[in-house]
């Protein structure tokens, strides 16, 4: 069975990350049929704790950060050792990176079918991301000179508030390698998720919301499950 791995990544902390693996993990394991496990590098373990409590639905996770925080010092081939079993037992395997994780090096060694880069509109998460989508960019091309296939890198507009805030995103990274998500709107309840609450009522209002958005991110990643099918 094919596994796709779909990577969370961006140089700037706050930017959403987390946020969407978690959604993204959940999403799946209640929708689909998919064996799902969630990668944690960041030692906050943020999505790691919060996925545990959804280990009765299928969602398994685990923390992989050394002892220095964060994964920066874990060597690439060790990173590919402790995939390896996970990809093996997983049909979808979510990766959550922290801030400022090393794409050069890393976004190789994990070679993902996807990366989902959330941005704000703020001026420090633009100057972030526009600093690390070419390093994303030229660590994909790696992927490609090593024999593998090239990830998709999605731009996603995150707690946005308005189609002009789009448009202004759009603008900005015009002419890098990256497709534009549609956009996740701002919402105290999506800012919220990690949050509990009795039933989990926050994260299935954020589903309510944005069922567009997670819709679209689930035909994205069945669409290139089958095209690893179709390269097997």
């Amino acid at each position: 069975m094919t596994c796709t791995t779909v990577m969370f990544a961006n140089a700037k902390g706050g930017a959403g990350k987390s946020t969407l693996a978690f959604l993204a993990s959940i999403h799946f394991a209640a929708t689909h049929d998919s064996r799902v496990c969630v990668i944690d590098f960041d030692r906050l373990r943020t999505t790691y704790n919060a996925i545990r409590r959804f280990q009765a639905s299928g969602v398994q996770s685990f923390f992989l950060a050394d002892e220095h925080g964060e994964g920066r010092d874990i060597a690439p081939e060790t990173v590919e050792r402790a995939l390896e079993p996970r990809r093996a037992s997983s049909d979808i395997l979510f990766i959550d990176t922290p801030a400022g994780f090393p794409a050069t090096s890393m976004v190789p060694a994990i070679a993902p079918q996807a990366i989902f880069v959330p941005v704000s509109i703020s001026d420090a998460d633009i100057m972030a991301t526009e600093i690390y989508l070419p390093e994303l960019e030229a660590a994909a091309a790696r992927i490609v000179e090593n024999g593998g296939q090239k990830p998709r890198i999605f731009l996603v507009p995150n707690q946005v508030f308005g189609s002009d805030q789009v448009s202004h995103l759009r603008s900005v990274f015009r002419g890098h390698q990256v497709r534009i998500a549609p956009p996740l709107t701002f919402s105290r309840t999506l800012r919220e998720v990690f949050h509990f609450e009795p039933g989990d009522t926050n994260i299935a209002q954020v589903f309510l919301e944005d069922d567009g958005f997670f819709r679209w991110m689930t035909a994205e990643i069945f669409a290139l499950r089958q095209l690893q099918s179709l390269r097997r």
